[in-house]
């Protein structure tokens, strides 16, 4: 028989694997690694994350780890969104989940004629970075028809993600893969590595969470599971896998952005979030809001106005030093 685990430490367990308290991690992009990815539709959201992450870091550490060192990268990846993910890993990554996403979305690229300019794409990408919207007229210039819609750019650029072509580099322009990317070793078995990720990010879990998160398919997805060393519990009446040896995390309260990878990991966020205030934190439209979280479940959620967030918390909690701190942190360096 499963051990029950008590909804109070399965939370704990969560934020410490989600680094939300605990030992801080050296790097941005061992926050990055720890976590599996950092939803990063919303960039500047992203560097929140890694933020509340890792205690004292500032925006240019964040953009150092993407444009200088090139450790961290935003590419689109699970479920065909964008993602922070540590760069080592996205030949692989962009691979195994590249086709689900272009699958997920052939009808819309067949409409917008961008699932055949490949061959344009790097061809106009040899001289070096372009943005989206000079990338699109290079590749109509090269011979390609492209429909005249305002959407024709950034799909553009996302199928040639995908697609393995091309990645975003500094100042939202976009190269090659290949010339922004070095080699990097390859997992023997893609699907179990990132499920393995996924078990560490975000414990308890399950395989439905996994294929949720990742967007692969549910047998694959229970395969990968099956093939992992993790230990059954049974959390909230369900059966859920977690690491062996891991500890709850100590008391901490932070300010998350939206789209925070803490609400992205489960199918189910009853964990984290009261019945009563999901409608706040999970408004509809696929909106995840910044949230409040204290001691790993949601307390409140959070708006900035003229740059300080302004939290409308669910109970009576200390948050100030977190609202400080983001202000600190959304404070561009010379």
């Amino acid at each position: 028989m499963p051990r029950t685990l008590p909804p109070d430490l399965a939370r704990g367990l969560l934020a410490r694997a989600q680094r939300l308290a605990g030992a801080p991690q050296s790097s941005v992009v061992d926050v990055v690694r720890a976590v599996a990815a950092l939803q990063a539709q919303d960039a500047a959201a992203a560097a929140l994350g890694i933020r509340a992450r890792r205690p004292g870091s500032t925006l240019a550490d964040v953009e150092a780890a993407r444009f200088e060192e090139r450790s961290v990268a935003r590419t689109w990846v699970m479920r065909g969104t964008l993602h922070l993910i540590p760069a080592e890993d996205a030949r692989w990554m962009v691979a195994l989940l590249g086709p689900i996403g272009l699958k997920k979305s052939a009808r819309r690229i067949a409409e917008l004629g961008v699932a055949d300019a490949r061959p344009a794409v790097r061809a106009a990408l040899a001289d070096g970075p372009l943005t989206r919207r000079a990338l699109a007229d290079a590749v109509r210039a090269a011979g390609v028809r492209l429909p005249d819609h305002p959407q024709v750019p950034a799909w553009l650029t996302g199928v040639a993600a995908l697609q393995g072509e091309i990645i975003e580099g500094p100042d939202r322009r976009f190269v090659r893969f290949d010339d922004w990317l070095g080699p990097s070793p390859e997992p023997s078995d893609p699907v179990v590595e990132l499920a393995r990720r996924h078990a560490h990010a975000h414990p308890p879990s399950a395989p439905e969470d996994f294929a949720a998160w990742s967007g692969l398919g549910l047998r694959e997805a229970r395969r990968a599971y099956a093939d992992l060393d993790l230990e059954e519990v049974e959390v909230l009446g369900r059966r859920a896998w977690v690491p062996r040896g891991l500890e709850p995390a100590p008391p901490h309260v932070r300010l998350l952005p939206m789209f925070d990878s803490l609400l992205l990991g489960h199918r189910d966020r009853t964990l984290i979030v009261r019945e009563e205030h999901a409608r706040a934190v999970m408004p509809g439209g696929g909106i995840l809001a910044a949230t409040l979280v204290v001691d790993g479940r949601v307390e409140g959620t959070w708006k900035l106005d003229r740059g300080r967030p302004v939290v409308t918390a669910f109970g009576a909690f200390d948050y100030e030093a977190e609202v400080e701190d983001v202000v600190r942190f959304r404070a561009r360096e010379p």
